[in-house]
């Protein structure tokens, strides 16, 4: 009696031998993009950016949900969708506070508290407010970008998220008796976002 051959090519097994390497999510880079006009260009060092930070948030859609209701029977139906949100990104702080004094600055254009020594205080020493009454001045877009196990192609697409600025800046925590190192982390307000061929 011939013995059927098994099939691999429809097994579960052999569906996941034949796909590429997991995606790991250690394996990214975020990148802020600004105009080389606008105020950011001085305030931010786009690598120092990319290459300190240690964790980061993917954006995401959400719908509401509308339903109607006929004799006890119910229908959903997608609402509005909402794709403006925040993300997160959280950075190693090195020894030249670069991260900080960054996050500091970007967050005085949008309403400067210093009026004496801060770092990103008025030059006529009075509190003032916002930089600018336009976006562009204090907005960057952010793309977030995986790479292979190879590290030398990045993945079929990228996230790029559009005029985004610092939400919350978070506290850090300073322990005497600890053994950590400091990070900071940002949560981040956007507009909008789009997943990009890259």
């Amino acid at each position: 009696m011939a013995v059927k051959k098994f099939d691999t090519s429809m097994s579960v097994w052999g569906q996941l031998a034949n796909l590429p390497d997991i995606a790991k999510a250690y394996l990214f880079q975020v990148r802020f993009l600004y105009d080389s006009e606008s105020p950011l260009s001085v305030l931010l060092d786009s690598d120092d950016l990319m290459i300190k930070a240690r964790t980061a948030s993917l954006p995401q859609k959400e719908f509401g949900e509308l339903d109607t209701q006929y004799m006890g029977t119910k229908l959903n139906y997608p609402g509005k969708a909402t794709i403006s949100g925040t993300f997160e990104i959280q950075w190693d702080e090195f020894q030249d506070t670069t991260i900080s004094q960054a996050l500091h600055r970007w967050s005085n254009l949008l309403m400067n508290q210093g009026f004496q020594d801060d770092i990103g205080g008025s030059s006529n020493n009075i509190t003032g407010g916002a930089f600018s009454n336009f976006a562009s001045q204090y907005c960057a877009n952010v793309e977030i970008l995986l790479y292979d196990s190879t590290l030398k192609n990045l993945l079929p697409v990228k996230w790029r998220l559009y005029r985004v600025w610092p939400k919350t800046i978070g506290s850090v925590s300073l322990d005497q008796n600890g053994d950590s190192k400091i990070t900071k982390s940002c949560t981040f307000s956007y507009s909008n976002f789009e997943v990009i061929y890259t």
